[in-house]
């Protein structure tokens, strides 16, 4: 049966005091393991209770065994600097960014960063990154994509014919002033 190994005094206070105060989540949840596991409860009514995989019941137990105080504090592998991107995936991204998007079959006739960058990880020619990374590899190649303004395109293929084409159905408005009904005139 696995089970925490003999706390010593100072340990046993220290999973206290964080149980009680401590503003980790992630220690505070690890330090009751330890805590209810120190006091003879088995690990399967552990990850029951905390809704925990006894799995990782027996990891935070394992750790505990091996590292003490310090296997309380959360383990993160995604520190540090953000991702770039490679040459040769910048070089894609320049290459799509310098494509107009109707070309390739997109509905819109400008890239927006944001799309510009869904575009190039759906076909998978940039592993994702975050949209920072993206401008910033665009800004390496002197590229830069403006807001785009949003107006509508019509889909229907005679729409140039038809939008310089005159209707002859709407009248014309008539200027103020001049024609007028009503003579001003009194005739002196």
């Amino acid at each position: 049966m696995v089970k925490v190994r003999s706390l010593r005094p100072y340990e046993g206070q220290k999973l206290e005091a964080l149980l009680h105060s401590g503003k980790d989540a992630i220690a505070v949840r690890r330090a009751e393991v330890a805590l209810r596991s120190d006091q003879g409860e088995d690990l399967k009514s552990i990850a029951k209770d905390l809704y925990f995989s006894y799995e990782y019941v027996r990891q935070i137990v394992h750790r505990f065994n091996e590292e003490g105080l310090a296997s309380l504090k959360a383990h993160y592998d995604n520190g540090g600097r953000p991702k770039s991107l490679e040459p040769e995936h910048e070089s894609e991204l320049v290459e799509l960014a310098l494509t107009p998007p109707r070309l390739i079959g997109q509905p819109f006739t400008h890239w927006s960063l944001q799309t510009l960058m869904e575009v190039a990880i759906k076909r998978k020619l940039i592993p994702k990154v975050s949209l920072e990374t993206v401008r910033q590899a665009l800004l390496n190649h002197r590229l830069t994509l403006q807001k785009t303004k949003t107006w509508k395109q019509s889909k229907d293929p005679l729409f140039e014919l038809k939008k310089s084409a005159s209707n002859g159905s709407t009248k014309r408005a008539k200027k103020a002033g001049s024609e007028s009904s009503a003579s001003t005139s009194s005739g002196r």
